[in-house]
């Protein structure tokens, strides 16, 4: 089982929570968060690629 996939898929959600967390922070706090969107790109593309490598090892 190759460890690649796995690691991954936690940052692809570490990096979601951040960036929806930071969104709702700066929403309350009426500040706009222009970093958080591009956070949760970053974590979108981890874990679609986690996806592929996960299926390239079927």
């Amino acid at each position: 089982m190759e460890i690649g996939p796995i690691l991954g898929m936690i940052l692809g959600v570490l990096l979601l929570i951040v960036g929806i967390v930071s969104l709702l922070i700066g929403k309350f706090k009426s500040t706009e968060n222009k970093w958080a969107w591009w956070v949760i790109l970053f974590g979108c593309s981890a874990i679609m690629t986690a996806i592929v490598n996960s299926f390239a090892l079927l």
